[in-house]
């Protein structure tokens, strides 16, 4: 099972996400977040020790990107037209297909990367 596997198994158990509609978008996020772990951190590979981090940014990132799905709104206790908060990032949901919002908002999660940066500093390399 590759890493991105682990991670998707990990983020479907935390949403309670029981089938695979979303998975393609799930999957989506989870590389993006991937790649902005390696860049951030200068490594190629994810360690193992950053599998649940890397889950737990996936999720954060899908909470305040996708907040209409109704799974991921059913998982912060919200209604799909209501707010939803991650840090000092609100977003408000409409009604209809997005709401306004943004597909992948690119400062969404170079901020939750930076939230993160606690705990992905120790696996952070120097760039010659």
């Amino acid at each position: 099972m590759t890493q991105e596997e682990q991670v998707l198994q990990i983020v479907k158990l935390r949403l309670s996400l029981a089938d695979d509609k979303n998975d393609a978008i799930v999957l989506s996020y989870i590389v993006e977040i991937g790649h902005r772990i390696r860049h951030y951190c200068n490594i190629t590979g994810i360690p193992d020790a950053l599998l649940y981090v890397w889950a737990s940014m996936v999720v954060d990132a899908l909470r305040v990107d996708l907040p209409n799905v109704d799974e991921i709104a059913d998982s912060i206790g919200v209604s799909a037209g209501a707010n939803v908060k991650v840090g000092d990032t609100s977003v408000s949901g409409g009604s209809g297909s997005g709401g306004g919002l943004t597909n992948t908002a690119k400062s969404v999660i170079d901020k939750i990367v930076f939230d993160y940066r606690a705990d992905l500093h120790r696996y952070r390399r120097l760039v010659w």
